[in-house]
Protein backbone atom coordinates (compact mmCIF):
# COMPACT_ATOMS: atom_id res chain seq x y z
CA UNK A 1 0.00 0.00 0.00
CA UNK A 2 1.17 3.52 -0.53
CA UNK A 3 1.98 5.48 2.89
CA UNK A 4 -0.95 7.84 2.07
CA UNK A 5 -3.08 4.81 2.52
CA UNK A 6 -1.71 4.20 6.46
CA UNK A 7 -0.82 7.70 7.31
CA UNK A 8 -1.64 11.49 7.66
CA UNK A 9 1.27 13.26 6.06
CA UNK A 10 1.68 16.96 7.50
CA UNK A 11 3.85 19.63 6.37
CA UNK A 12 5.62 21.90 8.84
CA UNK A 13 5.10 25.14 8.80
CA UNK A 14 6.99 28.64 7.17
CA UNK A 15 8.14 30.25 10.12
CA UNK A 16 7.54 33.81 8.63
CA UNK A 17 3.58 32.87 8.93
CA UNK A 18 3.67 32.19 12.39
CA UNK A 19 6.21 34.36 14.26
CA UNK A 20 4.53 36.67 16.08
CA UNK A 21 5.74 39.45 18.77
CA UNK A 22 6.31 38.37 22.10
CA UNK A 23 4.02 40.97 23.48
CA UNK A 24 0.92 39.76 21.43
CA UNK A 25 -1.65 38.46 23.38
CA UNK A 26 -2.34 35.13 21.43
CA UNK A 27 1.92 34.21 21.84
CA UNK A 28 3.64 31.86 22.57
CA UNK A 29 7.48 31.00 23.15
CA UNK A 30 8.39 27.48 21.27
CA UNK A 31 11.64 26.03 20.40
CA UNK A 32 11.92 25.13 16.60
CA UNK A 33 13.62 21.89 15.56
CA UNK A 34 16.74 21.84 13.75
CA UNK A 35 19.27 19.36 12.26
CA UNK A 36 21.29 19.10 15.39
CA UNK A 37 18.43 17.45 17.27
CA UNK A 38 17.05 15.38 14.13
CA UNK A 39 20.86 14.14 13.63
CA UNK A 40 21.20 13.34 17.05
CA UNK A 41 18.21 10.84 17.01
CA UNK A 42 19.04 10.00 13.84
CA UNK A 43 22.47 8.79 14.74
CA UNK A 44 24.64 11.05 12.74
CA UNK A 45 26.58 13.16 13.58
CA UNK A 46 26.37 16.81 14.08
CA UNK A 47 29.66 19.25 13.30
CA UNK A 48 28.33 22.65 13.28
CA UNK A 49 30.29 24.34 16.13
CA UNK A 50 28.44 27.26 16.34
CA UNK A 51 24.02 26.73 17.03
CA UNK A 52 22.29 29.98 16.32
CA UNK A 53 19.04 30.34 18.78
CA UNK A 54 16.18 28.06 17.58
CA UNK A 55 13.37 29.94 19.84
CA UNK A 56 10.74 32.28 18.55
CA UNK A 57 7.65 33.26 19.43
CA UNK A 58 4.53 32.23 17.46
CA UNK A 59 0.80 32.83 17.09
CA UNK A 60 -0.33 29.62 19.65
CA UNK A 61 -3.78 29.48 17.36
CA UNK A 62 -1.55 28.60 14.00
CA UNK A 63 0.34 25.72 15.95
CA UNK A 64 -1.36 22.84 15.89
CA UNK A 65 -0.15 19.45 17.52
CA UNK A 66 0.27 18.15 13.64
CA UNK A 67 2.66 20.42 13.44
CA UNK A 68 5.06 20.08 16.33
CA UNK A 69 7.34 16.76 17.10
CA UNK A 70 5.88 13.46 19.36
CA UNK A 71 6.62 10.01 20.13
CA UNK A 72 3.48 8.65 18.55
CA UNK A 73 4.88 9.30 14.79
CA UNK A 74 8.30 9.79 12.37
CA UNK A 75 9.47 13.05 11.12
CA UNK A 76 10.97 13.37 7.56
CA UNK A 77 13.69 16.00 6.63
CA UNK A 78 12.54 16.21 3.08
CA UNK A 79 16.21 17.85 2.02
CA UNK A 80 18.29 14.15 3.11
CA UNK A 81 15.17 12.17 2.72
CA UNK A 82 15.60 10.21 6.46
CA UNK A 83 13.37 9.91 8.69
CA UNK A 84 13.25 9.93 12.42
CA UNK A 85 11.05 9.15 15.59
CA UNK A 86 11.90 11.21 18.70
CA UNK A 87 11.47 9.92 22.16
CA UNK A 88 9.34 11.57 24.47
CA UNK A 89 11.98 14.66 25.88
CA UNK A 90 12.03 15.87 22.10
CA UNK A 91 8.38 16.60 22.16
CA UNK A 92 7.08 19.82 21.41
CA UNK A 93 9.95 21.02 18.71
CA UNK A 94 7.64 23.03 16.12
CA UNK A 95 8.32 21.71 12.47
CA UNK A 96 9.23 24.05 10.02
CA UNK A 97 8.83 23.59 6.61
CA UNK A 98 12.15 21.52 5.94
CA UNK A 99 10.29 18.32 7.75
CA UNK A 100 7.12 16.39 6.94
CA UNK A 101 5.08 14.62 9.93
CA UNK A 102 3.67 11.18 9.31
CA UNK A 103 0.60 10.14 12.07
CA UNK A 104 -0.04 7.05 10.98
CA UNK A 105 -3.44 5.75 11.20
CA UNK A 106 -3.02 1.97 11.94
CA UNK A 107 -1.28 0.39 14.00
CA UNK A 108 2.46 0.34 13.49
CA UNK A 109 5.72 -0.05 15.54
CA UNK A 110 7.51 3.09 14.80
CA UNK A 111 11.16 1.71 15.15
CA UNK A 112 10.40 -0.78 12.75
CA UNK A 113 8.44 1.68 10.27
CA UNK A 114 11.75 4.36 10.62
CA UNK A 115 14.49 1.53 9.62
CA UNK A 116 11.74 0.31 6.86
CA UNK A 117 11.56 3.96 5.19
CA UNK A 118 15.62 4.64 5.77
CA UNK A 119 17.00 1.50 4.89
CA UNK A 120 14.50 -0.65 3.03
CA UNK A 121 16.30 -1.10 -0.56
CA UNK A 122 12.68 -1.34 -2.39
CA UNK A 123 11.97 2.58 -0.68
CA UNK A 124 15.17 3.86 -1.36
CA UNK A 125 14.73 3.05 -4.95
CA UNK A 126 11.68 4.69 -4.93
CA UNK A 127 13.05 7.90 -3.35
CA UNK A 128 16.09 7.56 -5.67
CA UNK A 129 13.38 7.69 -8.53
CA UNK A 130 11.55 10.40 -6.99
CA UNK A 131 14.45 13.30 -6.57
CA UNK A 132 16.40 11.79 -9.62
CA UNK A 133 16.88 15.43 -11.89
CA UNK A 134 15.99 17.80 -9.35
CA UNK A 135 18.82 20.37 -8.66
CA UNK A 136 18.32 20.05 -5.30
CA UNK A 137 17.25 16.46 -4.05
CA UNK A 138 14.28 17.34 -2.53
CA UNK A 139 11.67 14.95 -1.70
CA UNK A 140 8.59 16.76 -2.16
CA UNK A 141 4.83 15.82 0.30
CA UNK A 142 3.48 14.16 -2.57
CA UNK A 143 5.82 11.91 -3.84
CA UNK A 144 5.85 10.72 0.00
CA UNK A 145 2.59 10.15 -0.42
CA UNK A 146 3.38 7.70 -3.28
CA UNK A 147 5.72 5.54 -1.23
CA UNK A 148 4.59 1.88 -1.69
CA UNK A 149 5.63 0.53 1.74
CA UNK A 150 4.85 -3.56 2.42
CA UNK A 151 3.91 -3.42 6.05
CA UNK A 152 4.22 -7.06 8.40
CA UNK A 153 2.15 -7.86 10.93
CA UNK A 154 2.60 -6.23 13.41
CA UNK A 155 4.04 -8.87 15.82
CA UNK A 156 6.79 -9.05 13.01
CA UNK A 157 7.08 -5.65 13.22
CA UNK A 158 7.61 -5.51 16.89
CA UNK A 159 10.23 -8.18 16.71
CA UNK A 160 11.89 -5.69 13.77
CA UNK A 161 11.41 -2.89 15.37
CA UNK A 162 13.88 -4.15 18.54
CA UNK A 163 16.65 -5.63 16.43
CA UNK A 164 16.38 -1.92 14.36
CA UNK A 165 16.65 -0.38 17.97
CA UNK A 166 19.66 -2.38 18.91
CA UNK A 167 21.13 -1.93 15.46
CA UNK A 168 21.18 2.23 15.87
CA UNK A 169 22.17 1.80 19.49
CA UNK A 170 25.44 -0.72 18.60
CA UNK A 171 26.29 2.01 16.12
CA UNK A 172 26.08 4.89 18.34
CA UNK A 173 28.53 2.91 20.61
CA UNK A 174 30.76 2.50 17.99
CA UNK A 175 30.46 6.20 17.17
CA UNK A 176 31.55 6.80 20.66
CA UNK A 177 34.31 4.36 21.44
CA UNK A 178 35.93 5.82 18.24
CA UNK A 179 35.70 8.96 19.52
CA UNK A 180 37.31 8.00 22.94
CA UNK A 181 40.07 6.10 21.28
CA UNK A 182 40.58 9.39 18.88
CA UNK A 183 40.68 11.69 22.04
CA UNK A 184 43.11 8.89 23.97
CA UNK A 185 45.84 8.62 21.03
CA UNK A 186 45.20 12.53 20.54
CA UNK A 187 46.54 13.36 24.59
CA UNK A 188 48.89 10.53 24.10
CA UNK A 189 50.68 12.33 21.05
CA UNK A 190 50.72 15.58 22.98
CA UNK A 191 52.38 14.07 26.06
CA UNK A 192 54.87 12.60 24.05
CA UNK A 193 55.97 15.39 22.11
CA UNK A 194 56.12 17.76 25.43
CA UNK A 195 58.17 15.02 27.01
CA UNK A 196 60.28 15.49 24.31
CA UNK A 197 60.56 19.34 23.70
CA UNK A 198 60.31 20.15 27.04
CA UNK A 199 57.78 22.97 26.55
CA UNK A 200 55.15 21.36 23.93
CA UNK A 201 57.29 22.07 20.55
CA UNK A 202 59.81 19.83 19.58
CA UNK A 203 63.34 21.41 20.11
CA UNK A 204 64.75 23.00 16.80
Amino acid sequence: MKLKECAIITPGVFTNRVETSPHSENSVHVKVLTLKEFNQCLGVDYRISQEKDNSLFVNKEKVKPEVVTDDKSLVLHIQTQKFVWFPSHYAGLLLTNNFLKLTFTQDVDLHFMEWLLNEHPTIQKQIALFTEGSVAAVLKLSNVKEIEVDVPALSTQTILGKVAQLKKRKAALLRQKEQLEQEWLHHKMVAALTNEGGHGYVNK
